[in-house]
């Protein structure tokens, strides 16, 4: 599998939460993501260019940029 830039729509409906470059956790409802420490809600289009790192419902990464300038590309470890 080729990596693809995964859009915030995507992120949206793929994705059960998400970890940023500070370090803050939010759970993604829909198109709402809720920081998981202070429940503050945020539209997921807000964070997008902060997300590190993408989390499918079987805690499995599904997408991760290593810097802040990078894309949020789609991601498959190697077994």
């Amino acid at each position: 599998m080729r990596k693809r830039r995964l859009s915030h729509v995507d992120l949206s409906y793929k994705a059960k939460s998400v970890k940023t470059f500070d370090n803050e956790v939010y759970e993604l409802k829909g198109s709402i993501a809720v920081n998981t420490d202070n429940g503050e809600i945020q539209k997921v289009a807000d964070i997008y260019y902060r997300v590190r790192t993408a989390v499918n419902s079987q805690k499995h990464v599904i997408a991760k940029r290593k810097n802040t300038n990078d894309e949020l590309q789609t991601y498959r470890k190697k077994y």
